[in-house]
């Protein structure tokens, strides 16, 4: 708008300064043109005089017979029209000048004046005739200065003039320009009455609301904008938008942890090329919804490469718009956790349905047995005695399943209590104690109370112990460390010096029915789900698990707990 306001007034300069010199030109040739048609009339008139004093032509125009003359050239016709005089030429050469508009006025007249071109001079000339009082008529003429020869003289002074004039209308303009806007450019919006035109004093009220209402609307969508990205980055699945060619538009923190790269308007068909995956996304952007799964493999850099496959539900949605793709909306939920719980909980239906079957089974057959009357009379007390032993193995294990099952469903209906810690280990050392064919077992560390689910910590320190002395070696020993440490955490450790765990089972020790040696088990009893269980109460006291174990050189199993203050 500036530059524009300064340009319209200079360039109006420009017309005036073409207007001004076109209008001194006219000026100058008018007032030049009067003053050159009154010289010629008085020069006439100075020689009409002479040849009235007495003075003959001949004399007079002596002198003036020159072609090089600047002089009027001075002409006598007769009555007839014939030349008698010519004071630039011999007046025999000349026509007969009877039929000139100014020599026909001045016989009839007595003064005649003419202005027409000449084809002789090849220039505008002035003709100006007087009778004279013998009859014959005294004609002056001379060359006229036209607008050119006007223009001719005038333009270098125009010249410099323009250039003045266009000097002082762009300093003009400038300063001019300057005011008008700067009131315009110093407008304090935030003002209630801002200093500015009062012609415009209403736009910018206009402005004013207009601009309350853009911040409030620019507010709002920020909030909301802040609210999407926090959702988005929060999420735990991840989400990436494409535009119709499969260039990612925006991506969350999860989808770029998945794929491990820089995914700013990268194409997705060449971030990840596995083919299903990209046959879906080429469906997916032709208008087709697609849910797909699929496995993907993450490189985890960190101290050494190791590689992970997680499973994953891709859903794939087309963002479609006047009836044709903008784009597309992609979601990928981890799944892999939901495929190993179902996998274990097929494992754990197959291995109930196997673990209740084998005691079931001897059961069934020996009091069938019996109440068929085949076993002898001196083989039903050891038959008695086997279904009495299967009876409560089958109740042990029936309480193991209900307590995981509470532990699955949180609904362990217990209290935390205070109590000593080190006083329940030496009850639980005491119960196994009498069992524990040789194995010493023995309790050290620290004596401390805490606040913690009393019968679930029992349990914890049972399977541990017992753990130690069904897999321990023949005069082997158990130890059993509490340690307190600070911020309510303690921590119970149970050492054995017997067989070991193999490096290749530790990973899977805390599944539940999972064995390292199945004949093992078979000698020393179990369920097989002491150590899931034991995994139960530490998560619920909020702690981990820390195993390290040799195979033959025996096995320290850690709990980090926290008091439930």
């Amino acid at each position: 708008m500036k530059k524009r306001i300064y340009y319209y007034f200079l360039c109006l300069s420009l017309p005036c300064i073409l207007v001004l010199a076109t209008a001194l030109s006219l000026m100058f040739h008018n007032a030049g043109r009067k003053q050159e048609l009154s010289a010629i009339r008085g020069h006439a008139r100075l020689v009409y005089d002479l040849l009235g004093s007495g003075i003959t032509g001949e004399l007079l125009f002596s002198d003036y017979i020159s072609y090089a003359t600047d002089a009027p050239r001075m002409t006598i016709i007769s009555p007839n029209g014939i030349v008698l005089l010519d004071s630039r030429t011999i007046a025999d050469r000349l026509d007969n000048h009877i039929d000139r508009p100014e020599i026909s006025d001045a016989f009839e007249n007595g003064s005649g004046e003419a202005l027409r071109y000449s084809e002789t001079f090849k220039a505008t000339m002035y003709y100006y005739a007087l009778r004279l009082p013998d009859g014959n008529v005294l004609r002056v003429s001379a060359i006229i200065g036209g607008v050119a020869d006007v223009v001719a003289v005038v333009l270098p002074a125009v010249f410099i003039a323009t250039v003045l004039i266009l000097l002082i209308a762009n300093i003009a303009a400038r300063r001019l320009t300057n005011r008008i806007i700067a009131p315009l450019e110093n407008i304090d919006f935030d003002s209630v009455n801002p200093a500015v035109y009062d012609e415009l004093t209403p736009y910018v009220k206009r402005i004013n609301r207009q601009k309350e209402e853009i911040d409030e609307q620019i507010a709002t969508i920020s909030e909301r904008a802040n609210t999407i990205e926090t959702i988005i980055s929060q999420m735990s699945e991840g989400l990436i938008l494409t535009d119709p060619l499969g260039i990612v538009l925006t991506a969350n923190d999860r989808a770029r942890e998945l794929f491990k790269y820089d995914m700013d308007n990268a194409n997705l068909l060449h971030i990840y090329r596995e083919r299903e995956f990209q046959d879906a996304l080429r469906r997916c952007l032709r208008g087709e919804s697609i849910m797909t799964q699929l496995e993907h493999t993450i490189v985890s850099n960190s101290g050494k490469d190791t590689k992970t496959t997680r499973s994953y539900s891709v859903y794939m949605s087309p963002v479609v718009s006047e009836e044709a793709v903008r784009g597309s909306v992609i979601l990928f939920h981890d799944i892999t956790e939901n495929l190993i719980a179902e996998r274990h909980r097929r494992e754990f239906s197959a291995n109930v349905s196997h673990e209740l079957k084998t005691p079931l089974t001897t059961i069934s057959a020996l009091s069938e047995m019996i109440a068929n009357g085949i076993a002898k009379d001196e083989d039903i007390e050891s038959f008695a005695l086997k279904i009495n032993e299967q009876a409560g193995r089958l109740l042990v294990l029936i309480e193991d399943i209900i307590r995981l099952s509470e532990f699955d469903e949180g609904s362990s209906n217990v209290q935390e209590t205070r109590f000593s810690l080190w006083d329940l280990a030496e009850t639980v050392i005491a119960s196994i104690r009498d069992n524990s064919n040789g194995i010493d077992i023995r309790l050290t560390g620290d004596r401390f109370e805490i606040t913690a689910f009393h019968r679930m910590i029992d349990e914890l320190l049972s399977n541990l112990i017992d753990n130690g002395v069904k897999y321990n070696k023949e005069g082997g020993s158990v130890i059993v460390d509490l340690r307190q440490s600070e911020g309510g955490e303690f921590s119970i450790s149970v050492s054995d010096d017997g067989i070991g765990i193999p490096e290749e089972h530790q990973a899977r020790i805390f599944e539940r029915f999972y064995r390292v040696d199945g004949s093992r088990y078979k000698k020393t009893g179990g369920t097989g789900l002491g150590l899931s269980i034991v995994k139960h109460i530490v998560e619920f006291h909020y702690g981990s698990i820390l195993l390290k174990s040799s195979e033959n050189e025996g096995t320290t199993v850690t709990c980090y707990l926290k008091e439930l203050i």
